[in-house]
């Protein structure tokens, strides 16, 4: 089996260093990384020109940005059996490829299998949201709970069946700075794939809170529950949207009340950001007809 590996990058290269360093060293060689370079300069020219003599790369120009456009884009050119979208900044352990590739020779009734994600330094969920201990199958759900995109890989046949929402994640020039990875993972099941979830499958991508400064934080969390608010309100019900936004709540004089302002305000505008993108589906719903908005029922 031969993956390709479809990586949508702007800004970064230390980071796209550090991921390609880790493809070079995996156990398992049979794969293709196909670049989408969605920088204006040349900054990532060196470094494909030396890792290219390590493995295949596939080095392609986009000038638009948007991290869901160029993974559109990258999965036109995929020749592999297994397809996977690191982010640009995530790690591959050693073994994750022979792991990911055991597993679907093991159980070729399964379409796809997502990982857990681990921060870089240790062995603690990098996001709050991206895993638990409990490896099965993942439906809708469960799908919200643990769908992160650089912990995910696909046989090519449903990558090359679903695309992308190029309104939704980083990049796409719209409010909803997220969501993109949990809205293909609701695609695929909704058009009936199979996805299974290994908790023993593990992947590495840096803890938000150690990177970021305070205001970037704040941008982000407001970005991030913007985008998770507008995909809650295009596939769940009112209540669940409204459980989700206001479990959140106390949080706020918890945290006020101990003097953790910083935590305070990461809270008030995942909040904030929550409630305006659940009121941006609802606003879209309005506009379109009936047939073509995706609710779960």
């Amino acid at each position: 089996m031969e993956f390709s590996l479809i990586l949508a990058t702007k800004n970064r290269v230390k980071e796209v260093e550090r991921f390609f360093q880790s493809l070079a060293t995996q156990d398992y060689q049979q794969f293709e990384l196909i670049l989408v370079d969605q920088n204006l300069d040349d900054r990532l020219k060196e470094l494909v020109n030396t890792y290219s003599q390590k493995f295949p790369i596939l080095h392609l120009k986009q000038a638009v940005a948007g991290v869901s456009r160029g993974r559109n884009l990258g999965r036109t050119y995929i020749k592999g059996d297994l397809i996977a979208f690191p982010d640009d900044d995530s790690v591959y352990p050693a073994n994750v490829l022979s792991q990911v590739v055991q597993f679907f020779q093991n159980q070729p009734n399964w379409d796809g299998v997502i990982g857990r994600v681990y921060d870089l330094e240790t062995d603690r969920n990098a996001f709050t949201y991206c895993g638990d201990e409990h490896s099965g199958a993942v439906n809708l759900e469960r799908a919200f709970r643990i769908g992160v995109t650089h912990g995910m890989f696909y046989r090519s046949s449903m990558v090359n069946d679903i695309i992308f929402d190029e309104t939704m994640g980083p990049g796409a020039g719209t409010p909803w700075g997220c969501g993109e990875d949990v809205d293909y993972l609701f695609r695929c099941i909704q058009g009936g794939y199979k996805i299974y979830y290994n908790a023993d499958l593990i992947v590495r991508h840096p803890n938000p809170y150690n990177i970021y400064n305070f205001r970037q934080l704040i941008r982000r969390e407001y970005s991030y529950g913007r985008g998770n608010g507008y995909l809650m309100g295009n596939y769940f019900s009112s209540a669940f949207v409204g459980t989700e936004i206001f479990q959140n709540v106390p949080y706020v004089f918890t945290t006020l009340f101990n003097g953790q302002f910083h935590y305070c305000a990461y809270i008030t505008a995942t909040i904030l950001g929550l409630s305006l993108g659940y009121w941006d589906s609802l606003t879209q719903k309005r506009e379109m007809k009936p047939s073509t908005v995706r609710q779960i029922s």
